[in-house]
């Protein structure tokens, strides 16, 4: 017989909870999927700060929500972004 702990079947709930996103996301298109600040920050492997950075300096396009500051961005607009820094074969 197995037994699971609560910690255990928490951790599986979480799992199962995450590929349910990710199964999610996969049909929708690059303009459909929205990413939060945190989710940015972890799809491109930066800090808070250079997320700022790209914003303020106008490099990457984002939504605001004017009460409460969270902040939005377009899979397309990141691929967009991302785009313009890519260097070609010499």
């Amino acid at each position: 017989m197995i037994q699971i702990d609560i910690k255990e079947l928490a951790e599986i709930k979480a799992t199962l909870s995450e590929l349910r996103k990710l199964i999610l996301e996969k049909g929708r298109s690059a303009k459909e999927t929205i990413l939060d600040n945190k989710g940015l920050m972890e799809y491109l492997k930066i800090s808070a700060t250079k997320a700022q950075k790209l914003r303020n300096e106008g490099k990457l396009a984002f939504s605001k929500e004017s009460r409460t500051g969270k902040i939005w961005y377009r899979l397309s607009d990141v691929l967009t972004y991302l785009d313009s820094c890519y260097y070609g074969r010499f």
